[in-house]
């Protein structure tokens, strides 16, 4: 081979290897430039100049600026809507959902969905009021009217928390026939499972119904509010407690007065 070939193989070599290099000199260059873009876009770019607030009839959009902890300090695109929901509801229990809209380049937009008191509990001398979804909205010496009482072995927590129930199972069986009894459109005015094996629920101010077990708490409730159609308009005392989808046993048994 003429030294001439070799030579140029060298040089052509050497040409790459800059070019390589050049490469990845440029990839590194890149990265700390994005790199450097993202914490100023999360420092220095997008400060939140403006927040505004729709959607609630219970508190005013200072009580509830103040209360998401939200400034002109943060950054638009660090602000976490979970974190903004709970500052909120810790200090604002009526409060059931937020949703959190980032309009660019400078604004945020908070729309609040506000809870309706929906069910109560006992314990000891004082009354807790809850919400649909479960949420703990108020404690009072009175008890409350025009919501539904719910009994179990016991119920905790404390005034924008959930509530915790003693027996996970009272839960889950309060949880099914508030949707069974919904869905046949009864209207509620107490479930008690403090004892599980005899299940009662009140409804329509003038029925009390002996469920027994958990077991088809579903198809018992349809067939409750069938047997409701048929009564009419007198109250009493209704008996399920013996149903099963084998044997459809259902008594009503007038209460006179």
């Amino acid at each position: 081979m003429m030294q001439s070939d070799v030579n140029r193989r060298r040089a052509i070599r050497r040409k790459r290897a800059r070019i390589r290099h050049l490469l990845v000199a440029f990839i590194i260059f890149l990265i700390i430039a994005l790199i450097t873009l993202a914490i100023m876009c999360f420092t220095v770019f997008f400060p939140i100049k403006r927040i505004s607030v729709s959607g609630s009839e219970i508190y005013n959009k200072k009580q509830i600026i103040q209360a998401s902890k939200l400034s002109t300090d943060d950054n638009l695109w660090v602000v976490s809507e979970k974190k903004i929901e709970n500052n909120i509801r810790n200090k604002l229990p009526y409060v059931d959902n937020v949703e959190l809209k980032r309009v660019l380049p400078d604004a945020v937009v908070l729309t609040i969905t506000d809870a309706k008191e929906y069910a109560y509990y006992q314990s000891g001398e004082k009354y807790y009021i809850l919400s649909d979804n479960g949420y703990i909205l108020k404690e009072q010496t009175e008890e409350p009217q025009n919501v539904f009482k719910i009994v179990t072995q016991g119920i905790k927590g404390k005034v924008s928390d959930k509530a915790i129930y003693k027996n996970s199972t009272e839960e889950e069986t309060v949880n099914t026939l508030i949707t069974a009894l919904n869905n046949e459109k009864l209207n509620i005015d107490e479930i008690d499972v403090s004892d599980m094996l005899n299940i009662t629920v009140k409804v329509n101010e003038k029925y009390v119904v002996n469920l027994g077990k958990s077991e088809y708490s579903k198809q018992k409730i349809a067939h409750l509010a069938t047997m409701i159609e048929e009564i009419g308009d007198r109250g009493g005392n209704i008996n399920l407690s013996m149903w099963t989808p084998d044997d459809k046993q259902g008594a009503f048994v007038e209460e006179t007065s």
